[in-house]
């Protein structure tokens, strides 16, 4: 519905233009009952032609995303009678669109989308041709790549066709992530607790506090040491975060596993890095990780440090894909 709302908008958005540039001839007339017409009155032209308009968000998720497009006629008038209009897609035109910006856009993958249709009409009385759409499924498509779709007006009946906006370059610079940092809904523990206790100044809970300025210390540090979070329901994660703490690096996570359960007993691996290190103090580092199973326990099992005889972490965040 969203993308829909943004192609009506561009459609009133370029009429007003058309429209605005004969307004100073119209003033100047006398009051007589006449019809007026502009120098573009009756051009047929693609309204996703100006500007940044067919520059399309879509995010990474399994829903079906539509990008809709369609033709507009110009001027003050409208149709007499129904002019028919007809599309195609021209991948040729990447290359030169290319070129031309310093871009390194890609077609879409054939099985990335599919299209309503490539023939519409703009009905007598009307300004706009009834919508065509692009049915994209952007979990065919690869984070990070730019992706182009030109779509191209080769036809509009008898109507006077204005080759300089027949071509909408409908294009993706990158898919978005939708997510959200659910980690508080969950209840850390820890194999290894502060002297102190989890209420300490510099006990367990303040590894998921959301505040980068305390941290998470550990007097007996050992290996394979490990902090976890028991969710209420399971859940499905994508990424998680680590910040280091505020001094001595040689007491840094170095090399661990992040580990998922469902009953607390049997454990999945879902993500190790080894020889990690920061390169800063309270440095956010973020690590993604494949996975579609949804567990209730998420748990980082510690290999190893840096070296030194006490383990300390400024945050731990769990981040969903959604």
């Amino acid at each position: 519905m969203r993308t829909l709302k943004k192609y009506r908008a561009a459609l009133t958005k370029s009429r007003l233009f058309f429209v605005s540039t004969s307004l100073g001839l119209l003033f100047a007339s006398c009051t007589k009952d006449v019809e007026y017409t502009v120098e573009n009155e009756g051009t047929i032209y693609m309204a996703q032609s100006y500007q940044n308009v067919a520059a399309v968000t879509l995010f990474d998720i399994d829903s079906i995303q539509d990008i809709y497009f369609g033709a507009s006629y110009g001027g003050l008038q409208y149709p007499g009678a129904d002019i028919p209009v007809s599309f195609e897609v021209d991948e040729s035109l990447i290359a030169t669109y290319n070129a031309q910006n310093g871009t390194e856009f890609i077609p879409f993958p054939a099985s990335s989308y599919t299209i309503s249709g490539l023939q519409t009409v703009i009905r007598a009385g009307r300004a706009d041709s009834d919508p065509l759409k692009v049915v994209v499924t952007a979990k065919e498509l690869v984070l990070g790549q730019p992706y182009m779709i030109p779509i191209k007006m080769v036809s509009a009946g008898s109507g006077i066709f204005n080759e300089n906006l027949s071509v909408s370059y409908f294009r993706i610079d990158s898919l978005i992530r939708r997510e959200r940092d659910i980690t508080s809904q969950g209840t850390i523990t820890v194999s290894n607790e502060n002297n102190g206790g989890p209420t300490h100044n510099e006990g367990s809970l303040k590894l998921i506090d959301g505040d980068l300025a305390t941290k998470y210390l550990t007097q007996t540090y050992a290996p394979n040491m490990w902090f976890q979070l028991k969710f209420p329901s399971a859940q499905i994660f994508g990424a998680y975060t680590f910040t280091s703490a505020n001094d001595a690096d040689t007491r840094d996570p170095k090399t661990w596993r992040l580990e998922g359960s469902n009953d607390g007993s049997t454990w999945t691996t879902l993500d190790t890095r080894t020889d990690f290190s920061f390169s800063e103090r309270t440095q956010t580092r973020r690590f993604e990780f494949d996975n579609t199973t949804a567990y209730t326990t998420y748990r980082v099992v510690l290999v190893a440090n840096n070296g030194a005889s006490i383990f300390q972490m400024s945050e731990w965040r769990m981040i969903q894909y959604y």
